[in-house]
């Protein structure tokens, strides 16, 4: 006979439960038995090595020395760096404002040749019999 989907349901669980109460049962015994996981960490926190070599004073003074030398040379470096973009920062900035001088200029001298116009439009107005004109201005 065939067992039905939930007959094979109920087997599996059952299987599943028993696998879970034994892993249980076998974890309790050993935690009794004191038999725990040891937990190793790494590198080993505590291990002295010996030092193969010491450094002597005039080691370190000259490794100073030198690093402070490189420091130093880091720094120029930068401020050169600065100065070069300070340097084209304000030949921006002067650009700019001339642009923006000529632009005003450029603007003004619109302005009145607008004006211009308008006095001949109305000049011409009266000539052709005209009243009014309308001038769409975009």
């Amino acid at each position: 006979m065939t067992p039905t989907a939930t007959e094979l349901a109920a087997w599996i669980a059952s299987a599943a439960f028993l696998v879970v109460l034994g892993n249980g049962l076998f974890t309790m015994w050993r935690n009794l038995n004191g038999s725990k996981r040891g937990v190793e960490v790494s590198p080993q926190p505590l291990s002295v090595t010996a030092v193969s070599g010491m450094a002597s004073e005039t080691t370190c003074r000259d490794r100073y020395d030198r690093l402070q030398s490189q420091i130093e040379e880091l720094k120029q470096d930068r401020k050169t760096d600065v100065n070069d973009l300070h340097e084209k920062v304000n030949g921006v900035a002067r650009e700019v404002s001339e642009m923006s001088a000529a632009q005003a200029l450029t603007n003004q001298r619109l302005v009145q040749i607008d004006a211009k116009i308008d006095r001949v439009i109305e000049r011409q107005l009266p000539a052709a019999g005209m009243t009014q004109i309308n001038v769409e201005r975009k």
